[in-house]
């Protein structure tokens, strides 16, 4: 029902937002207290642990939804009633909340904890406080901190965790929860490292884990990219020659005998 895009093209200059796009692919409803308002497409804003949600940002994720219709409406009739907003933090944005409140004149209303509705905004609009959110309806959520102190949650998480372990994106996702709880100086949380324990591994294993699979990433990225350029560095060195141009790629600038 859904298609995750975590970077999404905008405009015809490929302008790439860091943006967590979200696609529903049909019209059927989502019993979920953070997914009930998602329509055609849902953009959500993802705060970092330390970072607050801004009245700047908020209003940037506005002008994003903005440009998405502009490009979308090209092919098919899209309007505001198509896309939500998410704005995911991990502490509640007292100073945006007030902003909303007191300058807008806006109606935030909490239907369900840590989910916050902005009434009369230009588009449907939640903000979702993590740390509020209930273990039991929204767990993985719940626990992306990078303070995971808390036992109970921990043990919810294992016994969740182990159902799932195969399947690829819950071992990713436990590879982020260890990155943000390993501590500088080698400390780290007592409570997170017992989580790992019962994996039967553990946070170092983890983490090495990642960076293998980070570079892997980072290699299917780039190496095309490099295959590309490559065949048009020949392409320019075969057409040079056909014009009988000197170029020899082992000279560097600054070189007397380069050809300039």
């Amino acid at each position: 029902m859904l298609d995750f895009q975590t970077e999404y093209m905008l405009g015809h200059n490929s302008y790439r937002i860091d943006l967590l796009v979200i696609r529903k692919l049909s019209d059927l409803p989502i019993f979920k207290n953070i997914a009930h308002n998602f329509k055609a497409y849902n953009l959500f804003e993802v705060k970092g642990f330390h970072s607050s949600l801004s009245v700047s940002s908020y209003y940037k994720t506005i002008g994003y939804a903005g440009i998405l219709i502009d490009q979308i409406s090209c092919s098919r009739q899209y309007s505001s009633l198509d896309v939500t907003l998410s704005f995911l933090a991990f502490r509640y944005p007292r100073k945006l909340m007030k902003h909303l409140r007191e300058e807008r004149h806006l109606t935030v209303a909490n239907p369900s904890p840590g989910v916050y509705d902005i009434s009369n905004e230009t588009f449907i609009t939640q903000i979702i406080v993590t740390r509020e959110l209930p273990p039991e309806e929204n767990l993985y959520l719940r626990c992306l901190t990078s303070d995971l102190q808390d036992t109970a949650l921990v043990r919810r998480l294992a016994d969740d965790y182990t159902i799932h372990k195969e399947q690829d994106i819950y071992t990713r996702y436990l590879h982020q929860l260890a990155t943000a709880n390993i501590k500088t100086k080698g400390e780290r949380p007592m409570v997170c490292e017992g989580l790992f324990n019962l994996f039967g591994t553990s946070s170092e294993e983890i983490i090495a884990r990642a960076k293998r699979e980070s570079k892997m990433e980072s290699d299917q990225f780039y190496l095309p990219k490099i295959n590309e350029l490559s065949s048009q560095v020949d392409y320019l060195k075969n057409l040079l020659k056909q014009n009988n141009i000197p170029f020899d790629l082992e000279l560097i600038p600054g070189d007397s005998n380069a050809p300039l």
